[in-house]
């Protein structure tokens, strides 16, 4: 799969005090909102960017209620950009990959996505992104 890092993914309890955490120590707040999520779920997000990389924060993940256990704040999640998600979804999904989230296209104030969240072998949660148009 040729892909890049596009952000690392955290669940946090409270999204002002790690944004001020993480402007504290040199991060910069690129977007701040909330949105209607594909499932109907209002979803309260930030993204950040602290030394080229992108840190999104959220109080719930929209995998987490598939994961089958309670997933504590911190690291949840990488998310890699791709090319065409249609291809890499066959060939993961042909590998056996555990599927958490379904392909679903979502707008907000980052632009419009095509995704689907992905389970490892052992364990590891990342997302396949393919950007349909972007705002950062």
């Amino acid at each position: 799969m040729e892909a890049s890092l596009w952000n690392i993914g955290m669940k946090v309890d409270d999204i002002d005090s790690e944004i001020s955490f993480w402007e504290e120590i040199g991060a910069k707040l690129v977007l701040r909102e909330k949105f209607t999520a594909p499932d109907g779920e209002e979803a309260d997000y930030a993204f950040l960017d602290f030394g080229g990389t992108r840190i999104f924060l959220t109080p719930k993940t929209v995998f987490e209620d598939k994961l089958g256990y309670q997933l504590m704040p911190g690291l949840t999640h990488a998310v890699f950009e791709v090319e065409d998600l249609d291809r890499e979804y066959e060939r993961l999904t042909g590998m056996g990959l555990e599927v958490l989230v379904d392909k679903v296209e979502i707008s907000a104030g980052f632009g419009s996505r095509r995704l689907a969240f992905f389970r490892s072998p052992n364990g590891m949660v990342f997302e396949v992104l393919q950007i349909l148009e972007g705002k950062i």
